[in-house]
């Protein structure tokens, strides 16, 4: 697999010297929060795999709608690399590309991660969740939402999609509920990760390193980026 660690290590290198040499007046800056549709790590990607994430909120530039919340934010893996005995740390380099819209819509942009927030956890061990699995003979025997009665699937398995459906009803969409803040810098909940970006040069590049064997961000990853405010598509 060819990586792109020693182009990494000079973006890394040249992004002193970009923030010196950038304007006292920089452009206007957009916010976006989004979150990884899928996991994503230095170990299995290659230099050009689609990364992709989801936005959380809506984003408005001058009071006008340009990327809904749920739309997608697409960009791609430029280098990756694993710790090893010639590699002191793990890199794992990302550009953000373009904001795709519901409509397929495709807007061009230019930003880089500023944040990361760790997933919560697996629903097995959601407080709610398992509230709602000790409750789950009432649930089948009460035939709620008629459950009881569709006759082709075991009590049991009745009972999990029971305690199921009812935790994401019950949270609704509170485990969408922002992680970071627009003030936001750095790793939280991933032990050891440092992030840092290069600005010389087109595209700007987010790189995410760590002394671990491996970088690696979860699915649903919470990130914040911060990007040149997009253009209103015509």
């Amino acid at each position: 697999m060819k990586r792109n660690y020693f182009g990494v290590l000079l973006f890394v290198a040249l992004f002193s010297a970009s923030l010196r040499a950038q304007s006292n007046n920089p452009p206007p800056v957009s916010i976006v929060f989004a979150a990884l549709v899928k996991s994503v790590d230095a170990k299995t990607s290659a230099v050009g795999d689609e990364l992709t994430l989801r936005t959380l909120k809506d984003l408005f530039v001058d009071g006008q709608l340009v990327i809904p919340k749920d739309s997608r934010v697409v960009g791609r893996v430029a280098g990756a690399n694993t710790k090893g005995k010639d590699e002191p740390k793990s890199v794992l380099a990302l550009v953000i590309d373009k904001a795709v819209l519901a409509n397929g819509v495709e807007i061009p942009v230019q930003g880089i991660i500023v944040a990361v927030a760790a997933p919560e956890k697996s629903l097995s061990s959601d407080p709610t969740y398992a509230m709602m699995h000790s409750n789950e003979p009432k649930m089948v025997g009460s035939g709620a939402r008629g459950t009881a009665s569709t006759g082709s699937l075991p009590p049991s398995s009745k009972a999990s999609s029971n305690a199921a459906v009812a935790t994401a009803e019950m949270k609704g969409r509170l485990d969408e509920l922002l992680m970071l803040t627009e003030d936001s810098q750095g790793a939280f909940g991933y032990d050891g990760l440092t992030i840092s970006w290069h600005l010389a040069m087109p595209p700007p590049l987010s790189v995410i390193t760590s002394k671990a064997k491996n970088v690696r961000l979860e699915a649903n990853t919470q990130v914040l980026i911060r990007m040149a405010q997009p253009r209103v598509p015509q």
